[in-house]
């Protein structure tokens, strides 16, 4: 961070290192995200605040001014983070966005931690083609070694003094038609979140073991694998190649001829409704050594939420007929809770926020995308006993999901 002053005020540049700086889409319409990160605008200490950007933000492209919003929200009570929403527009001084545009938020900062006005000044670079969000060491990994697994996420860090988490379910697996997330043990992920770099970087890592199978379907040398970023503002992925790896492979005289405690593999898909989700798992490995196979329920079915089931008919590659039979888990939509919701929903069990202050949070939040969670809002009522066990971590977030759900109607 560099700073220097001109006439008594501190001008604070916010100077991003060239293997950080990511560009942003040049297309009319596309949404940047700022923060500010301010502890004194945070007068309401039981609300989430909503503050007029006027004389405090401006905005400019390529050094000329342009219109930006008329305020910014707070991410949750009393965090001092602040949203900002940019749409770019159509043109500036008629002129098409392009390539190579710096877009440049100033934040007028009344006073800093010394009490002197300071400017923060933040900048994004526009270009046509987005870079993926999903990134890895290599292009190539191998089975049974960790690799890197580095994701630029922005809207993500949310406060600019500390390193933020991104929970692992956010980060999908998929191999043909399996799908699971990091948060799948196979995979021996350290540490357990995918944390930020440093403070405001912008940029999460993981580090990924690839292991011999995922839900019984073996993972093999030279197949194509995709590391899929669950973001709903913007999704990504990443395609990697599975190269070699030092295991032993079992030989087949150690295989039992008794097929009476063999598991069929399973594939595992999240309900895209509250019943169950279309799958289609045609191009599943399993299915990969199968000639033209017909399957009973087909791929492309919808699949109720719970195990189904599924039997094909086909000839090997030698020929000779042969039935295999998989299992489709349908599981619920997996649920994103930020953990620092637990401090506003902790006030509200303090009685330190009412029910509508709790509330307008809550729809903050899922609004802007910053929350998923999923329930039924008929007849039914926020469990505030379950909710503030939820706080001490005395139930998990899958406990809490429907309630938070109902709080954010």
């Amino acid at each position: 961070m560099n700073a220097f002053s001109i006439n008594g005020l501190l001008v604070i540049l916010l100077l991003i290192p060239l293997s950080l700086c990511y560009a942003e889409p040049a297309t009319p319409g596309t949404v940047l995200t700022f923060y500010v990160n301010d502890i004194n605008l945070s007068t309401d200490h039981r609300a989430v605040m909503t503050i007029s950007t006027s004389g405090l933000v401006d905005f400019t492209i390529n050094g000329t001014p342009v219109s930006g919003p008329g305020t910014m929200v707070e991410t949750g009570v009393d965090t001092g983070v602040f949203q900002l929403s940019f749409t770019l527009p159509d043109s500036v001084n008629g002129k098409p966005l392009q390539d190579g545009d710096v877009v440049v938020m100033t934040y007028h900062q009344q006073a800093d931690y010394s009490g002197h006005p300071t400017t923060v000044i933040q900048s994004k670079v526009l270009s046509s083609t987005r870079p993926s969000p999903v990134a890895s060491s290599s292009p190539n990994v191998r089975i049974g070694q960790y690799f890197k697994l580095s994701i630029y996420a922005p809207n993500y860090n949310l406060d600019s003094m500390r390193p933020d988490d991104i929970p692992l379910n956010m980060i999908e697996f998929h191999m043909g038609g399996v799908q699971t997330t990091l948060a799948d043990s196979a995979f021996q992920v350290n540490p357990y979140v995918l944390r930020e770099t440093g403070p405001n970087t912008d940029t999460f890592e993981v580090n990924v073991k690839i292991p011999k199978s995922v839900d019984g379907f073996p993972i093999e040398m030279g197949s194509t694998i995709e590391f899929r970023f669950n973001d709903q503002s913007s999704p990504s992925s990443v395609f990697v190649t599975v190269g070699g790896g030092s295991y032993g492979i079992p030989s087949s005289s150690s295989s039992s001829t008794s097929t009476q405690h063999l598991v069929p593999p399973s594939l595992i898909f999240y309900a895209t409704n509250s019943v169950g989700t279309s799958v289609n798992y045609e191009n599943s490995t399993l299915l990969s050594s199968l000639q033209s196979p017909i399957c009973d329920p087909p791929s492309g079915s919808f699949f109720m939420m719970g195990t189904t089931t599924v039997t094909c008919a086909a000839k090997d590659q030698n020929g000779n007929s042969v039935v295999k039979t998989f299992v489709v888990n349908v599981l619920a939509a997996q649920n994103h809770i930020p953990s620092w919701t637990k401090k506003t929903v902790g006030l509200w069990c303090s009685g330190d926020i009412t029910d509508s202050q709790l509330s307008a949070g809550m729809k903050y939040l899922v609004s802007n995308g910053m929350m998923l969670v999923q329930g039924d809002s008929v007849g039914q009522t926020p469990d505030k006993s379950a909710l503030c066990l939820w706080t001490d971590g005395k139930v998990s977030d899958q406990d809490v999901a429907k309630s938070l759900y109902l709080l954010s109607r």
